[in-house]
């Protein structure tokens, strides 16, 4: 058994609105009717049918905008061909076309905008259009011009109803071609304003974390001055107690310009960085001790080394002297003998004290002619005579060595000459030295092992003086390719104790410059980078560019010092001056000679009142946010680095939508510009075309 028929559509067809109910001939309706089909699917396919019904007049819309005007062609040809319709393509073209025009009459908004719609769903596909991503606004405008002229050309002409009506044709497409040049030249320039402003709107809308909006106008634009990558190097290379004012150029600015326009920037900004600044020494202090450990005074070190050395001497030279077989001089003495005549001054006379030291006497007996031994008549006893011959033994010719070592190599008195009297005599001397030591090395038993471990010792010495010097810009200064060959060869404990006397004199440096930066850096890195790169060699590379970095690192805070808060002084002063005693003012007093009671009135009520309140309602006060800025330019490891974050995102989430927001404005003035250009053919067309 049927069921009731309870959808409203269906009644209302069988009820009538009218007095006199009609026939229902709608076939869907009929069949409804007399079908077995449950009535709210009735209903369902009754509101499917009249969904697609109101929605079909903008399809048309939006394909003829797709399509330059023609798909009405297109469906009536299809319907000349499936036979969906009877009457042939003129008749069906004219119905489609009288559809058309009906709903652009009834609805001109929604026409306008699916025709203008439909036309920018195809723009994406045409290569002119992505060709044109980059392009300068000129080239774009050009183009547009020209992309404008041609579719607005193709549309007049297509939107003439005969198109074999040439004259028809032709006026509408020489209007749509003007229409469409000039509106498509404006697209480029309109969508970029279009764009702008919806970016405007988009940064209104958003805001950075922990920044306030005023505070964030002004550090956006010096973050995207100084640029993202620079800011983040530059903090990763300034290191923990760097600030965002030290970072860039532009933020340095906006430090300098809260620390002169506002009292509570320039209390924020001077008290940390005149912190910072007192902490110079200490800084650089630290980061050299933990770079190359801490320092030993190189005299003590000296000494200690020195005294070690005697200790050893001590033990070793008596251990190998004491049970020394004699010792043959001969050689020497005959070596000397040919030196002394040839010598003259100082020289002479050490040379002929150092025979003395290297002969003795011994007592041979006293022969007659005879060969026999001569006797005392008186005494009985045999006479002997003090006879000089070589010295042999060991321990008295190492002490001649010494006293040979200490004319040498300390100018110290000795061989009967004063001290320093042989400094550019020594040749001799030298060379003397030499072979008494290779004589005692080759007779006695361990003297060259005491002897090696005494120049060890001795030399290690000599490293950590030449580790007090060798730093320096003068013109015997060696080069970093030199000194590296000269250290090289140094051994293990050589090179360590040059190492203490190099850190000794950077301590010495320190204690007397590490305030005054550009006489450290002077000291440290030298002419070309010459004490860098041997300082490098000493210490090692990694050592070397950590001092330096410090000494730059401590130099960018104290330029930041000296701009914000040196540098800054006179204008300061001159600001609070004028605050306690400002200027005579230029205007005209309200009370004067010629005044007038209106004029006296209208000048007060402008004064007090309305320039007042004006500027209540429109100025806001640039400043109100310049202690914030000075706060976050003040601050220091990740305090800075956690503001230089959320800018950076904020800026780096505007520019992801810009790009969107600018092809927005393109399509939405595109759109605007096809809907205008559709009604400028529409106007342009002559009420005989209208009526056709």
């Amino acid at each position: 058994m049927a069921e009731r028929v309870t959808d409203p559509a269906i009644l209302a067809q069988l009820n009538g609105d009218t007095a006199q109910p009609q026939k229902v001939t709608d076939p869907e309706t009929l069949a409804a009717l007399n079908s077995d089909m449950h009535p709210d699917d009735v209903g369902l396919l009754h509101s499917i049918r009249s969904a697609l019904q109101t929605a079909d007049p903008y399809v048309r819309a939006i394909a003829n905008g797709a399509t330059l005007g023609l798909a009405d062609r297109f469906a009536a040809k299809m319907d000349d061909l499936t036979g969906r319709k009877s009457g042939g393509y003129g008749a069906n073209l004219a119905g489609e076309q009288a559809q058309t025009e009906h709903f652009a009459e009834e609805h001109p908004i929604g026409n306008a905008v699916a025709n203008a719609g439909g036309a920018i769903a195809t723009l994406p596909l045409m290569p002119v259009a992505r060709g044109l991503q980059g392009a300068t606004l000129g080239a774009k405008s050009l183009v547009g011009m020209a992309a404008g002229a041609g579719i607005g050309g193709l549309q007049g002409a297509f939107s003439s109803k005969d198109l074999t009506d040439i004259p028809q044709t032709v006026e509408g497409a020489g209007f749509g071609a003007v229409a469409g040049g000039l509106l498509g030249g404006a697209v480029p320039s309109v969508g970029r304003g279009v764009g702008a402003g919806l970016n405007w709107l988009a940064d209104t809308a958003r805001s950075v974390p922990g920044i306030s909006r005023s505070a964030a106008s002004h550090l956006l634009e010096a973050v995207e001055a100084d640029g993202l990558p620079a800011l983040h190097a530059r903090l990763d290379r300034l290191g923990p107690d760097a600030t965002l004012a030290d970072a860039g150029p532009a933020l340095l600015g906006k430090a300098q310009g809260a620390s002169l326009n506002s009292d509570e920037g320039r209390s924020i900004l001077q008290t940390a960085l005149t912190r910072r600044n007192e902490g110079t020494n200490a800084r650089v202090m630290s980061d050299v001790n933990r770079t190359l450990g801490p320092a030993e005074d190189p005299q003590t070190v000296t000494n200690a080394i020195r005294a070690h050395r005697t200790q050893v001497d001590n033990a070793a030279y008596p251990a190998a002297l004491g049970n020394a077989p004699d010792v043959q001089t001969a050689p020497i003495l005959t070596q000397l003998d040919h030196a002394i005549p040839r010598a003259v001054g100082m020289e002479r006379r050490a040379l002929e004290n150092l025979r003395e030291m290297m002969m003795t006497t011994e007592q041979r007996p006293r022969l007659d002619p005879f060969g026999h031994q001569e006797v005392n008549p008186r005494t009985g006893q045999p006479v002997f005579d003090e006879v000089p011959v070589s010295q042999n033994d060991a321990e008295v010719l190492h002490k001649v060595k010494q006293e040979l070592d200490n004319v040498i190599q300390y100018d110290a008195p000795g061989l009967g000459v004063p001290a320093g009297a042989l400094s550019r005599q020594q040749g001799v001397l030298r060379w003397m030295r030499g072979q008494l030591n290779q004589t005692l090395e080759n007779q006695v038993p361990g003297y060259a092992a005491a002897n090696r471990a005494s120049a060890a010792l001795a030399n290690r010495a000599d490293a950590v003086e030449a580790g007090t010097q060798y730093l320096g810009s003068g013109k015997t200064t060696p080069s970093p390719e030199r000194f590296a060959a000269e250290f090289d060869p140094l051994s293990p404990g050589e090179k360590i104790a040059f190492a203490k006397g190099s850190r000794g004199n950077i301590e010495r440096v320190l204690g007397t410059k590490a305030n005054d930066l550009e006489a450290l850096r002077g000291e440290l890195q030298g002419e070309g980078g010459w004490n860098t790169a041997k300082i490098a060699t000493v210490h090692g590379q990694d050592a070397a560019d950590e001092l330096m970095q410090s000494v730059e690192r401590n130099r960018k805070f104290r330029d930041t010092y000296n701009k914000v808060v040196e540098n800054s002084q006179t204008a300061q002063r001159t600001a609070a001056a004028r605050a306690m005693k400002p200027d005579p003012s230029s205007e005209t007093p309200i009370v004067n000679p010629n005044m007038t009671v209106v004029g006296a009135l209208g000048a007060a009520g402008k004064k007090y009142v309305a320039v007042p309140l004006w500027n209540a309602l429109t100025h806001t006060d640039p400043t109100k946010s310049y202690g914030e800025v000075a706060r976050i330019l003040s601050a220091q490891g990740p305090e800075a680095r956690a503001y230089l974050n959320a800018l950076a995102n904020y800026i780096n989430r505007r520019a992801a939508l810009s790009p969107s927001l600018n092809r927005l404005g393109d399509q939405a003035s595109l759109a605007s510009m096809i809907a205008a250009g559709r009604g400028l053919r529409q106007l342009g067309q002559s009420p005989g075309q209208q009526d056709r």
